[in-house]
Formats: C-alpha cells, structure tokens, sequence
C-alpha cells in the first residue's frame, strides 16, 4: 500500500503542483499525527490569517509601488518620505492561498492593487503635499504571490522529508502507534519563521529551545521608538493625544531598559498602535505594524 507522505512528497516536486490540494493532504497527514501547531499554519494557508494577528509569516509581507489616482492623468507614484513612507510600500496579505493565486491568475497587466481605506489616502496626500484628494493604493507585482506559492511548497517538501528520515510514512492514510509517538517528539519547525509556538505565526526572530523564547534586538527597539516619535510629531492629533501617546512611548521604553521579554514590549507596541489608530494618527500606526514585524 502507498505512503500518504511519499505521495504529497512527490506532488510537491511536480512543476504543476497543485498546491492547496498539497495542503489539504498535509492537513490530513498533520491532523492524524496530533501536529496541531503545524496544521494551523497549514488551515491559515488554507482559510487565510486573522486580520487582528499581529504577525504573519515573512513572504506574507508584500512590497509594491505606492502610487496616487491622477484625475487626468490616471495612476501616478506617490512619494512619501521617511519611515512612515516606507511602511507604506510594505503590507501584509492576509487572503488563503487560493484567493491570491486566483488574483495573480487573473492580473492582465503583471500587477494588482492593494487600495488604502479614504481616511488614510487623504492623510497621505496632505503629506505628499497634493493639491487635491486622490486615492491611494500600493501596486504589488503577482510574482510576490509566486515566491509565497514556492515558499510554502519549499517548507511542505522539507517537512515531507523530515517525516521520512524519521520513518513516519503511513501505510495509506494510516499511521501507527510508533509513527505517532515519534511525531510528537519532532520540532514542529517551518524554517521561514523559525519553529511554531503555541500556534502563533511569528517572525524570523523566533528561536527553538526549552523556553520557546522570542528575541529581538534592544538597539533595534530604540531605534524604532525614535521614528515612531518623529513621525507622531507630523500627524494632525490633538496636544492631548500626542501627550497620551509619548507617555506610551516612554513606558516601552522602559520596558526595553528594565529587560522585560520580548512579549512584554510586543505587546506594549500593539497597543501603541491601537491607541494612534484609533486617535487618527494612520500614517503612524502603519510605520508601528512594520516595525513590529520586522523586530518579532
């Protein structure tokens, strides 16, 4: 009888891999093996990432061109300086895997678009200095959805491979007692954001080990504290908010100098930008999301 896994393993090395049926193979192989925390990267991929998680794997954080909807002149970039700008040329895409190979499937012209909500396209033409509203969206090449598609291929194939070396095959679609034993002994590990922790899709930064511990730079942090402060100081927000915020800005600020884990000052990001999302201060809160993916 044939091995479930030798039979994903060689549908993931055909050119014409259909992948979510690969996923919908690997959560059969996750599920009778009780990989839970894999298989929930593999139903992410398959149903699409919570919009309210902070984090998502790094090939999920597509870069475009920004531009600006020119009521002659059409589509034309749009320049926005510093690092709340920058942000900006970098979203996260949160869609199952099949909803964005359909939309690369059916770009004509190479691209698609990612639009930005009316309030945050008015704020970033006032700081472009536009004479007149205009929308705003990030054009992002379909080959980003390509490299995402061969991303998870790569890490399915490795996590095939890893199944065999430790003699996990199964005999059809079922796996013994010994199988399973040695199952739940395996890191459960996707090398592209490190090994999965209680569930949480992560970044690059996340480490394995006893204590399933995050790090992240404290050099880094500052930094970030002190872009996140200087682009505050260029949003329209009331004295009082502004007030608000900096005192949030100084609490995670010693958070980093007491030492406090890395969840702790996560966490207390997360809040930062709800808080300046929630007073009006977009440009801000999109410069903070990028920096905690870049730092956790």
């Amino acid at each position: 009888m044939s091995s479930i896994v030798l039979e994903l393993q060689h549908e993931l090395l055909q050119q014409d891999c259909d992948i979510v049926n690969s996923l919908r193979k690997a959560h059969v192989i996750a599920v009778k093996l009780g990989l839970d925390e894999f298989d929930l990267w593999i139903q992410q991929e398959l149903s699409g990432y919570k919009k309210l998680d902070a984090s998502i794997p790094d090939y999920r954080m597509m870069r475009g061109v920004l531009k600006a909807k020119n009521p002659r002149l059409g589509w034309i970039p749009a320049v926005i300086e510093g690092p709340a700008g920058q942000a900006l040329n970098v979203v996260p895409v949160y869609e199952s895997l099949a909803a964005l190979i359909d939309v690369g499937q059916k770009s004509k012209d190479g691209y698609f678009m990612f639009s930005y909500s009316s309030t945050l396209s008015m704020k970033i033409c006032k700081q472009a200095g536009a004479p007149t509203y205009m929308d705003i969206a990030l054009f992002i090449s379909v080959c980003c959805i390509t490299e995402a598609v061969e991303q998870v291929k790569n890490r399915l194939l490795e996590w095939t491979l890893t199944l065999e070396k430790k003699g996990i095959l199964g005999e059809g679609m079922t796996f013994n007692a010994t199988e399973k034993e040695t199952a739940r002994e395996l890191p459960q590990q996707i090398n592209y954001y490190g090994t999965v922790i209680n569930g949480n899709v992560s970044g690059s930064q996340i480490i394995s080990g006893n204590n399933n511990t995050v790090t992240y730079n404290a050099t880094a942090a500052y930094d970030a504290l002190k872009e996140i402060r200087e682009s505050l100081e260029r949003e329209n927000i009331s004295n009082e908010d502004m007030e608000s915020a900096v005192e949030l800005l100084d609490e995670i600020s010693e958070k980093i100098e007491q030492n406090k884990k890395p969840g702790i000052i996560k966490s207390a990001l997360i809040g930062l930008k709800d808080f300046v999302l929630a007073v009006g201060a977009d440009l801000t809160a999109a410069l903070i999301a990028a920096k905690i993916q870049g730092m956790f």
